[in-house]
């Protein structure tokens, strides 16, 4: 195959809309170049792929403009199927960057990762270290080690099991303007709690003070009995937070 007279300096156009650099012609199989960015990935190319803009820069931000696959030893598939590390990392990516997600799930829109994690290599070399990271019903949490939190970072997230990823969902878009717990019933108000996907009725109330004060009760008992329960499967900081969390 002709090399059309490529040499070392020669800048070509990429699909994905980068340019690289010829830094050395060996062979028309064999031609290192360089992304031109910040990060100076080399590689080495075929011709036609160059030619034909085939050359891909593993640190283009392909996931939702943000993330990328960086350069490593991770790999996103094995065996036909995405990695847990790969399917962990792209829907946390979805989650904070996606706007038709966010559509879906208004709350995650304020949501982020740190920008180390941004680069899939760097959160999979954390996830294959991460106790339960590739267990089944796992879930990545990023707000059970610290109440509240808004952000991915290895200070902040750990694999929880699936009862205990819900376990603090509040549902307050579908609710109304009734505290958690509490609903509408024919003759006053209603205060049910639901534990491991069943509902239990507590009681019916006059007013919603005195129903939301029983659910909150009962809330707290199954929140602390439910980190006791999973206590050899959670982070210990996931598993105090637990322990004294209260409900507002």
């Amino acid at each position: 195959m002709k090399s059309f007279n490529i040499k070392a300096g020669d800048v070509f156009p990429t699909n994905e809309g980068c340019r690289v650099v010829v830094i050395e012609y060996r062979g028309w199989k064999e031609i290192e170049i360089e992304h031109i960015d910040a990060h100076q990935h080399r590689d080495i190319v075929r011709a036609d792929n160059l030619r034909n803009g085939k050359v891909k820069n593993p640190f283009y931000q392909s996931s939702f403009g943000v993330g990328y696959f960086g350069a490593g030893c991770y790999k996103s598939a094995a065996g036909g199927n995405h990695t847990p590390a790969y399917n962990s990392w792209n829907r946390m990516m979805q989650r904070c960057y996606s706007a038709e997600y966010h559509a879906r799930k208004p709350t995650y829109a304020f949501c982020s990762v740190i920008t180390e994690w941004h680069n899939f290599q760097v959160f999979a070399e954390w996830h294959d270290r991460e106790p339960n990271s590739g267990s089944q019903g796992f879930h990545l949490d990023k707000d059970l080690r610290v109440g509240g939190n808004k952000v991915y970072g290895p200070d902040t997230c750990s694999f929880v099991p699936a009862p205990i990823n819900i376990l603090l969902t509040d549902s307050a878009a579908s609710r109304g303007s009734l505290p958690q717990g509490v609903s509408p019933h024919i003759k006053g108000l209603q205060s049910t709690l639901r534990v491991k996907g069943k509902n239990f009725l507590l009681g019916i109330y006059a007013t919603t003070d005195q129903a939301f004060s029983v659910y909150k009760k009962a809330k707290e008992v199954n929140v602390r009995s439910m980190a006791e329960e999973w206590r050899e499967c959670l982070h210990p900081e996931v598993y105090d937070y637990l322990k004294s969390w209260t409900l507002k």
